[in-house]
């Protein structure tokens, strides 16, 4: 191989546990790939090739990409026939995500639910009271 591209793979990216490690590795290929177009162009069957993996490994790695956030897909199809003529790839620019169900949000919810109903069974007894 003969490109002089790097490739990045940021700390969020390496240390998601939802990715795979073939992901991970993928996704700095993908941005070496991005330095020099703005995007990246290659097709599943370069990156097979490149990695000597089937196809359908590489649609596996790019589909978590994808899920986890931290790739863009956009498809140029030609519109009379559908065909896939062109796939754009690129880095979602801030892929640092909120972590929403943290053990310390979970809590924090399971607290709230609580207090809810404790309130509600409160005045509850107090209009029972008061009847």
């Amino acid at each position: 191989m003969d490109r002089g591209y790097y490739a990045i793979i940021p700390a969020n990216v390496r240390y998601d546990e939802s990715l795979t490690p073939n992901a991970k590795l993928l996704y700095g290929e993908i941005t070496a790939l991005c330095n020099e177009r703005g995007y990246c162009w290659a097709t599943n069957g370069y990156f097979a090739e490149l990695y000597k993996v089937s196809k359908v490994s590489v649609s596996k790695w790019i589909g978590n990409l994808k899920d986890a956030g931290y790739i863009s897909i956009e498809m140029e199809q030609d519109k009379g026939t559908k065909q896939i003529l062109n796939r754009y790839i690129r880095l979602v620019n801030d892929p640092i995500k909120e972590k929403l169900n943290t053990p310390q949000r979970k809590l924090m919810g399971v607290l709230k639910k609580s207090l809810r109903i404790i309130i509600q069974l409160i005045l509850h007894l107090i209009l029972q009271l008061i009847i």
